[in-house]
């Protein structure tokens, strides 16, 4: 079986980091809907324990991890 690296996408730039912050805490606390600051696609709050991810829906645009303590 054959390795696959993903795709490079664009560094979130700064003003899309403090949207997407701000994104995760409308998606986790009040579970609203958020269209992407890039495509206006919806984006997918994933958590993983004590960390979490923001991605868009579409697989090549933007995608943020988070991690807790």
């Amino acid at each position: 079986m054959a390795a696959t690296m993903s795709k490079n996408r664009p560094k979130p730039t700064a003003d899309e980091a403090s949207y997407i912050v701000a994104a995760s805490e409308r998606i986790a606390w009040y579970g609203e809907d958020v269209p992407c600051p890039r495509c206006e696609k919806k984006l997918l709050y994933n958590e993983f324990g004590n960390s979490y991810e923001i991605a868009c829906s579409d697989e090549d645009c933007i995608r943020m991890g988070f991690r807790g303590l």
